[in-house]
């Protein structure tokens, strides 16, 4: 019974990194997919930190969630702190991984569905677009060939690795 709760409150704090990175990128509000986030999931965490911004509200409650979760399954192991760094990181990589799948979706997007008008895939596009546009600033594109995405998942890489290393000495 406990494993089913961990799991699906592992779901929700990955539902609550995603409505954060909407709200990051500021990913179109009027696609259909970033509505039905904003709709459901945003009042949960706007009413619950209603100090924060909704991002931070978003982030915090992913955190929190993910520590409930850990704390329901390990916390005879572990001490509350340690699982509550373990929680940060946990975040991190879930919103690392989102936006490292959301490059490499847009790369072969780019390959079989160039221009699509399907919600997800106009969702994935604005995502990258916020992470290799900076990029894109520095790199112009050379003969036809775009190296922006492999220059943006290394830095993605390591951006996530440090700061994770950062938390776990920390541990």
């Amino acid at each position: 019974m406990i494993s089913v709760v961990v799991t699906i409150l592992g779901f929700a704090s990955y539902a609550f990194v995603i409505l954060s990175i909407f709200r990051l990128f500021r990913v179109n509000y009027f696609n259909p997919i970033v509505k039905i986030f904003a709709a459901y999931l945003e009042p949960i965490s706007k009413n619950l930190f209603f100090f924060l911004p909704p991002l931070f509200a978003a982030i915090v409650f992913a955190l929190v969630l993910k520590f409930s979760s850990f704390y329901l399954a390990f916390s005879s192991g572990y001490e509350p702190l340690t699982l509550f760094y373990i929680a940060i990181m946990d975040v991190l990589n879930s919103g690392f991984r989102i936006l490292f799948y959301s490059v490499v979706g847009s790369v072969v997007l780019s390959w079989v569905a160039p221009g699509s008008t399907h919600p997800l895939l106009q969702v994935i596009e604005e995502i990258s677009a916020g992470i290799l546009g900076p990029i894109r600033k520095f790199l112009p594109p050379m003969g036809g060939l775009d190296f922006t995405p492999i220059i943006g998942l290394i830095v993605l890489n390591l951006i996530n690795n440090s700061l994770v290393q950062i938390i776990s000495s920390l541990v």
